[in-house]
């Protein structure tokens, strides 16, 4: 299956009010549904400021009636409503529409909506490499300590907001979910007031099954095989993608569904394993690069403001690695306060289609990888389980707390590079930061100054090759690499005048400064 990880918006939203989104305060959505005509122009109209004249306040009030009902003067409908990013969208006839919006003292701004979309995979999983994928990546993450003192994310509510989730209830390792009532809402942002009989088991489109899949790898458990971690936690499951047409609204639902989790449900771990970037019908929809800055699109701001109301986002980093038109995570994966994940091999490699952090922004993104042989839809939702346990042992925790012991336990901290972030989380290190214990890194560092070639003896238990990650600063990778043994010895040669180059043997992470 092709990816194209879509939709985002022109413009950065420069409003003095982003300046306000540490701020951990309630807000409220309104959501209507539309109907669409294909030679209009959709955009996101973005206010001044809000009624209210309390901005220490600005995520609790709603947007202003007053200029919602203006715009319906100048002949225009408001759909989607946000309160968050203080916009509507509205549907545009043409070029005099919007210079009317443009010439309105009461809007800030005028943002494109993009028009299409695409799911953060590659391929459904196959059944046995399915199986063989969740043993691996649990193995990988060092998870028998937490699963022996039976820490399975009881008590936690996930939300998940995906494509769809059809199928689930006949899912066999989703069944005790739904038998054991674990399934405590859904609500379909496309189609509204749908039954519980339509949403689980009507397909609508050809990736409708993709969030039952997900929702698998965060919680599935059947006679003693485990696809997720956090099989005891209770979800609530939102849709808010068309699988299969392009369509306005999937970015404006994506937003909503965030805001009623957040705000309505009072949820603080939500995974999404959607993106969006390019691959648009019409190529001037796509996203240009630098616009994956942490503070350009809608979906990202809008992921910003709920991980500061105290929630943690976890989202895939994308697919486009080896698409040299793009290569870089899609949004909202580009926010600086959500967890972005992406996918290694078993060697630790980071897998061909993960996408990489961008060069230019001051932050290292993705921030951990795990093992997934189909797409970064599949390591994302791994890491959900995982921090749903770990909030479970400590539920005191903020969300942004908890993404930092997530980064901590990983196998290159403090090291991080843009291509496998900090590495893969280790559950057991985890555990042992939440009961107090110091952050202690197992880094090796070897001053290699004036060096152009290092040897490193082989240990026992280490794979017959390692992976070496050549930077040109602290965290942006020039090349990686495979090294393999030779004569019991990995020979690490300096390529490109690089600072530094992290090297994992399969049980040590070695840093070596050039």
């Amino acid at each position: 299956m092709t990816i194209r990880l879509a939709k985002q918006l022109k413009k950065n939203y420069t409003t003095a009010k982003n300046h306000i989104l540490l701020l951990s305060l309630l807000a409220c959505f309104v959501v209507s549904y539309p109907s669409f005509s294909s030679n209009k122009e959709r955009v996101w109209v973005v206010f001044h400021d809000k009624c209210e004249n309390s901005p220490l306040d600005f995520f609790n009030q709603k947007v202003c009636n007053e200029y919602l009902n203006q715009l319906k003067l100048m002949g225009f409908e408001p759909q989607t409503v946000s309160n968050w990013l203080n916009a509507a969208t509205i549907e545009l006839s043409d070029k005099r529409d919007r210079e009317l919006l443009e010439n309105s003292s009461f809007i800030q701004d005028i943002k494109t909506v993009r028009t299409d979309w695409e799911l953060g995979t590659c391929q459904w999983l196959a059944d046995e490499n399915d199986k063989q994928q969740s043993a691996y990546v649990i193995h990988q993450l060092n998870t028998r300590e937490l699963v022996d003192n039976g820490v399975h994310g009881h008590n936690i509510r996930i939300g998940v907001i995906d494509a769809g989730f059809w199928n689930a209830q006949k899912n066999d390792y989703l069944k005790g979910l739904f038998q054991n009532n674990q399934i405590k809402g859904y609500k379909d942002f496309f189609i509204d007031d749908r039954s519980e009989t339509s949403f689980f088991n009507e397909k609508l489109t050809g990736s409708d099954s993709h969030g039952t899949t997900v929702l698998r790898m965060i919680a599935g458990n059947h006679e003693n095989m485990r696809y997720g971690l956090a099989h005891k936690s209770e979800f609530y499951l939102a849709r808010s993608d068309h699988g299969d047409k392009e369509n306005k609204t999937d970015e404006e639902n994506w937003i909503a569904a965030l805001e009623w989790m957040v705000d309505s449900l009072d949820i603080k771990l939500i995974n999404s394993s959607l993106g969006y970037s390019i691959g648009f019908d019409s190529s001037k929809d796509n996203y240009k690069k630098d616009e994956m800055d942490g503070k350009t699109s809608m979906v990202t701001l809008a992921a910003e403001v709920a991980s500061q109301k105290g929630a943690l986002i976890i989202v895939s980093a994308g697919n486009e690695g080896d698409n040299e038109r793009w290569r870089i995570v899609s949004a909202p994966a580009d926010a600086k306060s959500v967890l972005s994940v992406g996918a290694n091999t078993k060697s630790g490699k980071k897998a061909g289609y993960s996408s990489i952090g961008p060069t230019y922004i001051n932050y290292v993104k993705p921030e951990v990888t795990c093992y997934s042989l189909f797409g970064t839809s599949f390591s994302a939702p791994v890491i959900t389980g995982l921090a749903a346990c770990l909030w479970e042992m400590d539920p005191s925790l903020t969300g942004q707390e908890l993404k930092d012991i997530i980064i901590k336990s990983s196998t290159f901290y403090p090291y991080g590079n843009n291509y496998t972030g900090y590495g893969v989380p280790d559950a057991q290190k985890a555990m042992s930061i939440l009961k107090g214990g110091e952050v202690k890194s197992s880094s090796i560092i070897i001053d290699a100054k004036g060096e152009k070639r290092l040897k490193i003896d082989a240990q026992d238990g280490e794979h017959s090759m390692s992976v070496a990650f050549h930077k040109k600063n602290d965290f942006v990778v020039i090349k990686q690499e495979v090294v393999y043994l030779e004569k019991e010895k990995f020979k690490i040669k300096r390529l490109n005048n690089e600072s530094s180059t992290t090297v994992w043997t399969g049980k040590r992470h070695i840093e070596i400064i050039w």
